[in-house]
């Protein structure tokens, strides 16, 4: 039996891999910010006879304490982790820049901080396992290029741009993350799933008429959740030999890309640290 842990495990492609996981007779751990759909993701473990295997825990994951306490929990509460599966985001529409409490921008830190956190804080837990493996799930294979001079994007703010220059950050933070693994038992998969028809991503707009007209396109174009995680989950059963990988759905993304640059991730490695110093420590 596998123990895996998925962040945004109470919705859309990550509640999808969760009743994949559990219908198979695996431990399953979710994280999500909704008490209610905690109690939706029991119910249904308990329809399956697995509530013996379904964990929620509650968590609000912009916090960097937040993305603490999970690791402190899993540490505590199981021996090991086999998968880290990172799904957790918010495609709601921001008209202004907004922090955290710790005084993040909201996109940044769950949708970067959040997962740099994680990846790390729980890189003992993974290695204990026999083929642990983490998929960061964002947008891989995008063209793009981070603003070193405004990582939070506050200069003419755009929750949109925030959440894909989130994704080149991400990018960057797989690259670091092998870079930095002198172990290197850890597989790492940057995973973009491309058009999924989910509940979130009408959120994404604010005019009426633009959520007419994407949830249109997305009806024609998108794929059901279902259909959206199979890559998802041929890649955690049958991960790579590389250590490092990026996919667009099920098609290889070229590792050669500029948005996957050595010296960028390094760059970033070393401002998330100066970043969250004081926070870790």
């Amino acid at each position: 039996m596998k123990t895996i842990l998925i962040t945004g495990g109470t919705d859309g492609m990550g509640k999808g891999v969760a009743m994949h996981f559990l219908k198979k007779g695996d431990r399953v751990i979710v994280v999500g910010s909704s008490s209610a759909k905690g109690d939706i993701f029991y119910n249904e473990a308990r329809q399956l006879g697995a509530e013996g295997r379904a964990f929620f825990i509650k968590a609000n994951l912009s916090l960097i304490k937040e993305n603490q306490r999970i690791v402190e929990e899993v540490k505590r509460r199981f021996n090991s982790l086999d998968m880290l599966i990172l799904c957790a985001a918010s495609l709601k529409f921001r008209k202004t820049y907004s922090e955290t409490q710790e005084g993040f921008e909201i996109t940044f830190g769950l949708y970067y901080l959040s997962r740099y956190i994680l990846s790390y804080g729980l890189k003992e837990c993974l290695e204990k396992a026999e083929n642990p493996v983490i998929m960061n799930v964002c947008a891989p294979g995008m063209k793009g290029t981070v603003n070193w001079d405004d990582l939070q994007n506050k200069n003419n703010f755009d929750s949109q741009k925030a959440q894909f220059h989130g994704s080149r950050l991400n990018d960057l933070l797989g690259v670091s993350f092998i870079q930095n693994d002198t172990i290197g038992k850890i597989k790492y998969i940057l995973f973009n799933p491309w058009a999924v028809q989910t509940s979130g991503v009408m959120e994404m707009y604010e005019q009426p008429m633009m959520k007419i007209m994407m949830k249109l396109m997305y009806k024609i174009i998108g794929k059901s959740v279902e259909k959206a995680i199979i890559p998802i989950i041929e890649l955690l059963e049958n991960p790579p030999e590389n250590s490092l990988s990026a996919y667009k759905q099920q098609k290889e993304v070229s590792l050669e890309m500029e948005t996957f640059d050595k010296d960028n991730a390094k760059k970033l490695f070393d401002k998330t640290v100066q970043l969250l110093k004081g926070f870790l420590e």
